[in-house]
């Protein structure tokens, strides 16, 4: 049979042919080498492969570092760390989601005595819990018995860890809290921003106070254990020398232990006083400065908490507790109160400068005076002091003169207004903590109708409330009348006068106003910080001074104001004459009793102690703690007599000036 050409084919190119053999041969070799693979690891090693792959697993654990110390001034240590002992969850090697994983919570749960279901929001909460492969700290200060049970009931708690770690420590305990602030686990909203860049989910990091303000300076190098772990969970041999972790570099403060412990002892006594004399006293702050340099030399908050709550996971329990006593609130550097008597200096450097009276201006006789209207301003207890001029106000703290005083400065260019903001009220202080400080209300015409414009805004459509506040009295009057807060009245700038009012300022902000008033002018922006020391103790970086902006003060006027402070102090007819007539130092100081309607008053004292070495300014607040004289005076003699070594004495005033 013939072939038709299309089934005919042509013979391969004999060099063609010889690279398909080639080829072929490759190819071949390829698979033999293949096969003897698997034939050695299968055959010759597959006992010892598997052996290995069943027994070594290598974890890499990071090692949290120590932060670093906090220092007063005199290198004692405010928050230092040590080493306890932890109990942790490494979420991959947990059983699955479900009824297994439940269980290890349960057991886990029960041997620390805590809620299974708070185990089980830690280690779930993908959100802030470090990754998988990375422990999850569930307690700290594990006691030995509990240790002990799970490091050798490992295959009862398969994910379970106990290590030793750093913790941060708080000598000091309840002094300084607010201050110092606190530490938590790093949220989801401060993962990868500044300063917390860099810092792996489930870190602890600093929330609040200097530990957050200076967080990138203390929160160090974490290290990494290498750790070989049969399957079981086992450890059998370090694979590798684990990388120690790095300290946090210590921050040195202007902070004077001795003053600080003093303070809160001192607010301490001037609150059981004050309940003696039947005033609640539930809250104070105290704030003392360096008045020729700005920092910050002691600064204080009650009710306080103990920091150490704050160093490992707190419990819920405790942290409801600290919440609702309303301890984490700063009250020195946020608390908006109104300053009473305290005020009055400011009053009268406003009023000098606008030329509205002068040394000798005599006024303020009478127990009240009013203003062309039915309500009358009274002196406290309606005492009469007769006319008296501006220094002789200050002393016996008159108040018919300051609201003389107010109604002639309401309007204008609001000198009264204009010299709280100079002095730095109504303005954040910028001192470095979070948030930098209140800013507190210089309140004039604008503020209040700024006020109403808001409420307004908000509640009202037309002349009626909006739905959602249809059924509220204060909305319905308010919507009808067209304003919430009664527009500005020759009252309120008389009130303002004397510290009350709409006016709030914080016991950081009076400090600051008081040490311009003796330094001259100068305005700080108060600093607790001072230097960065390596772990060594090292320099590392000098921190930046305070800064201040200058305000003119004419010396004449600041001089007749310091009489009177000093009179205020130190003259028998002072009024907290009682507390500090027998102090052995020249003192520069005002009561402060701020009224507020249908509680007990405010306690208030501002001094200022002049010294060629150690110049300081103290502010005391006592809420509800009655007269100025009766409990911050004295506890302001007692943080005075600490700074200068002197005998301390409760010596409680008698003044009942407001």
């Amino acid at each position: 049979m013939i072939e038709s050409p299309l089934q005919r084919r042509a013979p391969l190119p004999p060099q063609l042919a010889r690279r398909v053999g080639v080829l072929g041969v490759l190819v071949f070799a390829l698979f033999a080498v293949i096969a003897f693979r698997l034939w050695y690891l299968q055959v010759l090693t597959g006992t010892q492969n598997a052996a290995r792959a069943t027994a070594l697993v290598v974890r890499d654990i990071p090692i949290a570092p120590p932060r670093g110390n906090i220092l007063d001034s005199q290198g004692n240590l405010l928050a230092g760390y040590r080493i306890a002992p932890e109990v942790a969850v490494v979420a991959d090697d947990l059983p699955p989601a479900g009824a297994q994983r439940q269980l290890v919570y349960r057991r886990l749960a029960a041997v620390l005595g805590i809620g299974w279901q708070a185990i089980r929001a830690t280690v779930d909460d993908t959100a802030v819990a470090p990754p998988g492969y990375a422990p999850t700290d569930i307690m700290d200060d594990v006691g030995t018995r509990a240790w002990s049970y799970i490091e050798s009931r490992k295959s009862l708690f398969p994910g379970v860890i106990v290590r030793q770690v750093y913790v941060r420590d708080y000598p000091q305990g309840e002094i300084g809290a607010v201050v110092l602030g606190t530490l938590g686990q790093i949220t989801q909203k401060e993962l990868g921003s500044t300063p917390y860049r860099g810092i792996g989910a489930g870190a602890t990091v600093g929330q609040s106070g200097l530990e957050a303000e200076y967080q990138g300076y203390l929160q160090g190098v974490p290290g990494v254990d290498h750790v070989d772990v049969d399957a079981a969970g086992y450890p059998i041999a370090a694979k590798s020398a684990p990388r120690q972790p790095v300290p946090g570099d210590q921050l040195s403060t202007s902070l004077d232990l001795g003053l600080e412990r003093e303070g809160y002892i001192a607010i301490d006594e001037a609150e059981n006083r004050a309940r003696i004399n039947g005033d609640p006293a539930p809250a104070a702050a105290f704030v003392a400065m360096d008045p020729m340099s700005g920092r910050v030399l002691a600064l204080g908050s009650v009710p306080t908490f103990n920091a150490n709550d704050f160093a490992t996971p707190i419990a819920t329990k405790t942290f409801g507790a600290i919440k609702a006593s309303d301890a984490l609130f700063d009250r020195a550097i946020d608390g908006g109160y109104p300053t009473g008597s305290t005020f009055k200096p400011i009053t009268a450097l406003g009023a000098l400068n606008a030329g509205l009276i002068t040394a000798a201006t005599s006024q303020g006789s009478g127990s009240c005076v009013s203003f062309g209207t039915t309500q009358k301003f009274c002196n406290s207890g309606d005492a009469n002091y007769g006319n008296v001029d501006l220094e002789s106000a200050l002393t016996q703290s008159v108040d018919t003169y300051f609201y003389k005083v107010g109604a002639l400065a309401n309007g204008g260019s609001w000198p009264i207004q204009a010299q709280a903001r100079a002095l730095g009220l109504g303005s954040s202080p910028g001192i470095d903590l979070p948030g930098g400080g209140y800013a507190g209300v210089v309140p004039d015409k604008a503020y209040v109708a700024a006020l109403n414009a808001q409420y307004i805004g908000d509640v009202c459509a037309g002349s009626h409330p909006k739905a959602a506040y249809a059924h509220e009295p204060l909305a319905i009057t308010a919507c009808t009348q067209g304003y919430f807060q009664l527009p500005w009245t020759i009252g309120q700038n008389v009130l303002l006068a004397t510290g009350q009012g709409y006016l709030l300022a914080s016991p950081l902000q009076m400090t600051i106003a008081y040490s311009a008033i003796v330094n001259g002018g100068k305005v700080f922006s108060p600093k607790i910080g001072e230097q960065i020391l390596s772990p060594s103790g090292a320099l590392v970086q000098q921190l930046p001074a305070p800064t201040y902006r200058s305000v003119p003060i004419n010396p004449t006027y600041d001089a007749l104001v310091m009489a009177g402070l000093n009179g205020a102090a130190q003259s028998p007819s002072g009024t907290s004459y009682t507390t500090f007539g027998s102090f052995p130092r020249t003192v520069y100081g005002k009561t402060g009793t701020a009224v507020h309607t249908g509680q007990p008053d405010q306690s208030w004292y501002v001094v200022y102690a002049p010294d060629q070495k150690r110049p300081i300014v103290i502010a005391v607040t006592v809420e509800k703690g009655g007269f100025g004289a009766a409990a911050a005076a004295p506890a302001a003699r007692l943080m005075l007599s600490e700074w200068f070594h002197l005998p301390e004495k409760w010596v409680a005033g008698t003044s009942q000036d407001l």
